[in-house]
């Protein structure tokens, strides 16, 4: 494999990032997943496949819930690391224990790792007393600076459950990572893309998607992947993972692409009788802005006059829907940290 990406470096005249300056943040530009790291792999072979592709970030696995991956060593990242490359550790998290997966991931900065990516997935649905203590306890041990991203389900109207809010919420991670699998998905990049970005936009947080180099996906999506990734204004992008990738999708990610127009963000609007996750932060929102409502998550006829009191005062139109314009004003505020400590919001009960 190693050979392959050296020669397709060569022939579209890449050269390898030692000694290059890393994109200041971690989770701009582009980068790779690693879930296995090769056996008897030098981290100079590792960086040099990197750099070959012209990356400065590899996301290397570092915790499967409260285990840790032995191969996430001090060893691989400061060899990593005198060769330019920039690693963060990322951990697949159930959410039924999560003090002690925060413990794998605090183990993996204190090996070295610049940033966290964490893989949150379906196992933490309606888990938002899990997922606050485990992001205050990542918070208390790393400080409020440290950069930290959630890898979750892309399309977040078919997850009404999952704590997006907990995750993407004040004190909460820096970055959205949505996994944009859209082989998995049965759609065009394209799709994905529409079904993903403008709705993730809600939980301002800067997004980075996530691709997929699994599945054998034709060269021609993943050049529309990383084009729209620009067309949509994203902080990065990355792909998951190398073990699965092929020589022709690793040239993909070489070959130079065709500037795409901007697309605008246009967010798909709510309705009375929504049970949702998407409800509950726009009515964390909406008491930021003034209103007293109970957050549970139900768009109900509390819901919809607090809306339309809003748009009153904003002047926009008065609805009482969830509009795309009703969503952007509303994202003018800034959300207050709701407890979760006695357990989920009644609509995930």
């Amino acid at each position: 494999m190693l050979l392959c990406v050296l020669a397709l470096a060569l022939v579209l005249g890449v050269s390898p990032a030692r000694g290059a300056v890393a994109p200041r943040s971690p989770f701009a530009g582009t980068a790779l997943w690693i879930n296995r790291v090769p056996a008897q792999s030098a981290p100079q072979t590792l960086a040099a496949q990197a750099g070959a592709l012209g990356l400065h970030t590899l996301f290397v696995k570092a915790g499967d819930g409260s285990t840790p991956d032995p191969q996430f060593s001090p060893a691989l990242l400061s060899g990593l690391a005198a060769s330019g490359i920039s690693v963060c550790g990322w951990t697949f998290a159930y959410g039924q224990n999560p003090l002690a997966e925060a413990a794998v991931a605090v183990a993996a900065v204190r090996n070295g790792a610049k940033c966290l990516v964490i893989d949150a997935e379906g196992q933490y649905d309606g888990l938002y007393g899990p997922a606050q203590l485990f992001i205050h306890t990542l918070r208390r041990q790393l400080g409020s600076r440290f950069p930290i991203g959630l890898a979750g389900q892309a399309e977040i109207a078919q997850h009404p459950s999952f704590p997006y809010s907990v995750f993407l919420g004040p004190g909460g991670f820096d970055a959205d990572l949505p996994q944009m699998y859209w082989l998995d998905f049965g759609v065009s990049v394209d799709s994905a893309y529409a079904a993903t970005i403008a709705v993730n936009s809600v939980y301002q947080r800067p997004i980075a998607p996530v691709g997929q180099l699994f599945g054998a996906p034709p060269s021609s999506d993943l050049l529309r992947f990383r084009s729209l990734a620009s067309a949509y204004s994203t902080i990065g992008l990355s792909f998951y993972d190398l073990e699965a990738a092929v020589p022709d999708a690793l040239a993909a990610l070489l070959a130079p692409l065709e500037r795409s127009p901007q697309r605008a963000l246009s967010i798909p609007t709510l309705r009375p009788g929504a049970d949702s996750d998407e409800v509950l932060w726009a009515q964390e929102l909406l008491n930021a802005a003034g209103a007293k409502l109970p957050i549970g998550g139900f768009y109900g006829a509390q819901t919809a006059r607090a809306v339309g009191r809003f748009q009153s005062r904003h002047r926009l139109h008065v609805s009482g829907l969830l509009t795309s314009a009703t969503w952007k004003a509303l994202m003018r505020f800034r959300a207050r940290e709701p407890s979760w400590a006695k357990g989920p919001p009644a609509s995930a009960r």
